[in-house]
């Protein structure tokens, strides 16, 4: 029994494992502080551009309020409200999308809520809409915005991709 108290006192790296080796990373002060800062300086872009895509906008939405034009269509859920030739009829309508209002055509929805998430882009694509991604030219992770009646998705400015009975429409700004 002593022999193996003494050998635990003795700290030996073996013995200890992963706790040792993760403690090792951090034992010397300078380290320390030099591992913090590769890690910030790693992590730090990519979660602070995350969340504020997904929070500074869902304040105002001025990113994607005003009037956009239907301009192609990207891809097609295996089932679908509509049909090949009804989504590429939709080509070149306005699409208005406004704090009280989302309109698509002649259809409108009331009262949307615009509720923001950043998501993985294969697996939202895949669990949400049934379709790929590929074709849609957004980034991952995507910023996606539910209106209530139907999803928004953040492409670079001025470009949105709408989801529409079941078609995802690539959508470009209007110019005011």
């Amino acid at each position: 029994m002593e022999r193996l108290h003494a050998r635990r006192a003795t700290n030996h790296p073996a013995e200890e494992g992963i706790d040792m080796r993760f403690a090792d990373l951090f034992s010397k002060p300078r380290q320390a502080v030099g591992h913090l800062a590769l890690a910030a300086l790693l992590l730090g872009p990519a979660g602070a551009w995350s969340a504020d895509a997904a929070r500074r906008p869902a304040q105002d939405n001025s990113d994607i309020y005003g009037t956009w034009r239907l301009a192609k269509v990207l891809d097609s859920a295996d089932i679908a409200a509509m049909s090949d030739r009804q989504a590429k009829a939709m080509l070149g309508q306005e699409v208005l999308i406004a704090k009280d209002r989302f309109k698509i055509g002649k259809q409108t929805c009331e009262g949307p809520s615009y509720e923001r998430s950043v998501d993985d882009l294969a697996k939202s694509f895949r669990e949400e809409g049934h379709v790929s991604s590929v074709n849609m030219g957004l980034p991952d992770p995507v910023t996606s915005i539910d209106a209530g009646c139907t999803h928004i998705y953040l492409k670079p400015p001025g470009r949105i991709v709408v989801h529409w009975d079941g078609y995802y429409f690539d959508a470009a700004r209007k110019a005011r």
